[in-house]
């Protein structure tokens, strides 16, 4: 991967922008950057991390736990996914 991504959380009804290494997971350097995102376990199994991904693209370490629909819905575990294009969105009121 490698390169930085813009990163917009949609977030309790505000938009917020950060950048960050497409090395890093989103939930880590979302808290780095002050963002309170919803998370528990930070493995990919409680799913309380969940957002939908609605501009750009994601990958998820092991998608494992979600379901094709949830997928295909754009459904993304944070905790577990890193950016992968130069703008992602992720919304995580609309879950």
């Amino acid at each position: 991967m490698g390169g930085n991504t813009k990163v917009t959380l949609i977030l309790d009804g505000e938009k917020n922008d950060f950048s960050m290494d497409r090395d890093g997971n989103i939930l880590d350097e979302g808290l780095i950057n002050g963002y309170d995102i919803p998370h528990s376990c930070q493995g990919g199994i409680c799913m309380t991390c969940l957002g939908r991904v609605t501009k750009g693209k994601a990958v998820m370490d092991d998608p494992g736990v979600l379901s094709d629909e949830e997928l295909d819905e754009g459904f993304i575990l944070t905790c577990i996914s890193k950016p992968d294009s130069e703008e992602i969105t992720i919304d995580f009121d609309d879950v």
